[in-house]
């Protein structure tokens, strides 16, 4: 009797926000967003204003010829409870695919982050991130009525940004052979005798090798990198980011190892 109590309670609660308060919201955050070319970027999915909300099924569109997918974690709204959490990246249909369910009896109320989703930005332009299907469901598991807001991420090229510093900071990142396969010879040209960090990164966005360079005689900086670490290790094949920072200066350049 108590069970079947509880039950009418939150069916009751789900449609008294749906009619009286406000309705519950699913959308893409932030709903538009920038990433450099070469750049790893990331979006959330975000649920405001829900009641008695036990399980989802979200499915989303992208262009996989701009944004590379990378990972998918799973959010903090329902970090109180152990879930169920699955999720499929397929890039020939440009179709992100995410699942979570409560596992036994419960369910949570309010807003937060679903899931989080990591893309690396392979062309300049604006690519929309839509809602395919938003099936969320309540402790009865009927479907909860949701509205649902998409995203725009905008991929820009750094070099439209470098143009209009206040120094003119100009500068040109090289490297041969490039993809490579034991070693590469990088070259870093700019006009200013700032210091300069030049680090390389794996595209989860791990620092696996870096310097800095200060009171340079002259304008380049070159070196040898053999694909290890910063400890040495042998790093698997892929694409990494070589960044070069001076103060509020950043030039990215991709690099690819191939074993």
């Amino acid at each position: 009797m108590k069970n079947y109590i509880g039950v009418l309670f939150v069916s009751f609660m789900v449609n008294w926000t749906w009619l009286f308060g406000q309705a519950p919201v699913v959308k893409v955050s932030p709903l538009e967003t920038y990433i450099e070319l070469n750049e790893v970027g990331e979006v959330f999915v975000l649920v405001e204003n829900i009641t008695g909300f036990r399980a989802y099924s979200i499915s989303l569109s992208y262009d996989s010829q701009k944004l590379r997918c990378l990972n998918i974690t799973r959010g903090t709204f329902f970090s109180n409870w152990n879930t169920f959490f699955f999720t499929m990246i397929d890039s020939n249909t440009n179709e992100i695919n995410v699942d979570e369910a409560i596992l036994g009896v419960g369910h949570e109320n309010g807003s937060g982050d679903l899931f989080k989703i990591q893309f690396l930005a392979l062309e300049e332009g604006d690519v929309n991130i839509n809602f395919l299907n938003a099936d969320l469901r309540d402790t009865l598991n009927n479907i909860i009525q949701v509205q649902t807001e998409n995203g725009v991420v905008h991929v820009v090229n750094p070099t439209s940004v470098i143009a209009a510093e206040k120094e003119e900071f100009q500068s040109h990142l090289i490297s041969y052979p490039n993809p490579f396969n034991s070693s590469t010879k990088i070259d870093f040209i700019s006009n200013s005798h700032k210091t300069i960090d030049l680090g390389i990164y794996s595209i989860t966005g791990e620092r696996v090798f870096g310097f800095n360079f200060n009171n340079r005689k002259d304008n380049l900086v070159s070196f040898i990198w053999d694909g290890k670490d910063i400890e040495g290790n042998i790093l698997p094949s892929g694409i990494y980011l070589l960044v070069a920072k001076a103060e509020s200066y950043i030039k990215t350049f991709k690099l690819i190892l191939l074993k």
